[in-house]
């Protein structure tokens, strides 16, 4: 195990030791990365309604109707969202995704069947970070700035849920905002500029594993995806390792089932995954998500990093060069080369701690501590966080800190007493 993996799995084991007030559950998976990977074992997930029997349905709005587009992106100059919907008068929850999540993610898709059968409406909204916003919504075309994002947030929440209301006569009684990962501060950002606006005033806003300090969550993700494995030297050989893993876990169980195998089978085998192979899997993902924010980001702005400024992109157009190309530059270098210049610019004198400060939740700690209304619900070995951002969160939130020992970064989000918690706190109770 690397140095850096090494502190950082010891750090969480002495963390969620230290949080003796972290409320209990029959949560059974104690590895953060494994938690993370697997989420919520089906027997303990809290119950919804299948997809079928949920009122729901895509729309797209036009936000910004002057934002040109090269034909190969042209789907992208609405923006999509997710709306379902109840026939009779009830309050709306918006949910924003998480880290270059879209609008269409399995974790989402989950929480608004909970909130829905709950007797709630819901619009789920894409990541700022994700392509479609950045394309649709972003005004400046770089996110990554807690007020920016809330403004182009707010403003496209705004015209979603007019455009729903529209379309589907929705009767609404009140609004509630709830959002994961980059989505939760997010959402904290949105409250605190509608508490100025007073266009919503939500009476709830629940933040699900929020970062504190984003710019330090960030390079947190960035250090997995650099998580250094023994006779691994590159990607490719990564998966090849991984996937040498799978068959030879196969080959032995006689089984096929990779979704079952891969998470629980394989890791009570010879063949288990280790921390640092868990751990890097995670990092790909989210290097993943940073080479879709650095692509997009660039070509709306026309930096010519990555599709040379002026080239004509076609739909027939094969985007897979452009976006390799991104796959070099991770979340800590799209702040560096894109977003630090620009901000920078716009606040001579002022350094890269500043806007991770502006950025933050420590910038509106005493909103978030003398609103009521808002809860964060999170996890003691969420590797995203480090003591310092537990402390700000206890001390913040107080008894609206809804914490549990373990479930790593969004994994027990589906298990029944998170789900009863949240649902607890949506409807004016703090547990």
């Amino acid at each position: 195990m690397n140095r850096y993996l090494h502190y950082l799995y010891v750090s969480l084991l002495a963390l969620a030791g230290s949080l003796a007030h972290a409320d209990d559950s029959s949560y059974p998976v104690t590895n953060p990365f494994l938690a993370t990977i697997v989420g919520t074992p089906p027997q303990l997930a809290a119950p919804v309604p299948p997809e079928t029997e949920v009122r729901q349905t895509d729309l797209a709005v036009t936000v910004l109707p002057e934002r040109h587009l090269p034909p190969a992106l042209s789907r992208y100059h609405d923006l999509h969202y997710r709306l379902a919907w109840h026939n009779e008068p009830a309050p709306l929850i918006f949910l924003i995704a998480g880290t270059g999540s879209g609008y269409s993610s399995p974790r989402l898709d989950y929480l608004k069947r909970v909130f829905w059968q709950a007797g709630m409406h819901v619009i789920i909204l894409s990541s700022p970070t994700n392509h479609d916003f950045i394309a649709a919504a972003s005004r400046s075309g770089l996110p990554g700035l807690g007020l920016s994002d809330a403004r182009d947030l707010h403003t496209a929440m705004s015209m979603a849920v007019e455009h729903a209301r529209d379309k589907k006569n929705l009767q609404i009684t009140e609004y509630r905002l709830a959002g994961f990962s980059l989505g939760a501060l997010n959402a904290a950002f949105v409250a605190h500029l509608d508490q100025s606006l007073r266009q919503f005033n939500f009476t709830r806003t629940l933040l699900l594993n929020p970062p504190v300090d984003l710019y330090a969550s960030i390079r947190r993700l960035d250090a997995l995806a650099r998580t250094q494995l023994d006779g691994v030297s590159s990607g490719d050989s990564f998966y090849e390792h991984i996937f040498q893993k799978l068959a030879r876990y196969f080959a032995e169980s006689g089984g096929t089932d990779i979704e079952g195998g891969l998470f629980y089978g394989i890791q009570s085998s010879d063949s288990a995954l280790t921390d640092a192979e868990m751990a890097m899997l995670i990092g790909a993902v989210f290097r993943f998500a940073a080479a879709d924010l650095n692509f997009m980001a660039d070509l709306v702005t026309e930096g010519g990093r990555y599709a040379p400024a002026g080239e004509k992109l076609k739909v027939s157009t094969s985007l897979t060069p452009y976006l390799r190309r991104a796959l070099f530059c991770d979340f800590s270098c799209y702040l560096e080369t894109q977003l630090w210049p620009v901000w920078n610019n716009a606040n001579d004198g002022k350094s890269i701690d500043d806007m991770a400060w502006d950025t933050s939740l420590y910038s509106i700690a005493g909103f978030l501590r003398d609103n009521p209304n808002i809860a964060a619900l999170t996890n003691a070995d969420d590797f995203i966080l480090t003591a310092d951002n537990y402390r700000f969160i206890t001390e913040t939130f107080g008894e609206r800190a809804l914490l549990y020992p373990h479930g790593g970064h969004g994994g027990n989000l589906q298990h029944r007493d998170v789900v009863a918690t949240m649902l607890h706190f949506m409807e004016g109770d703090v547990q």
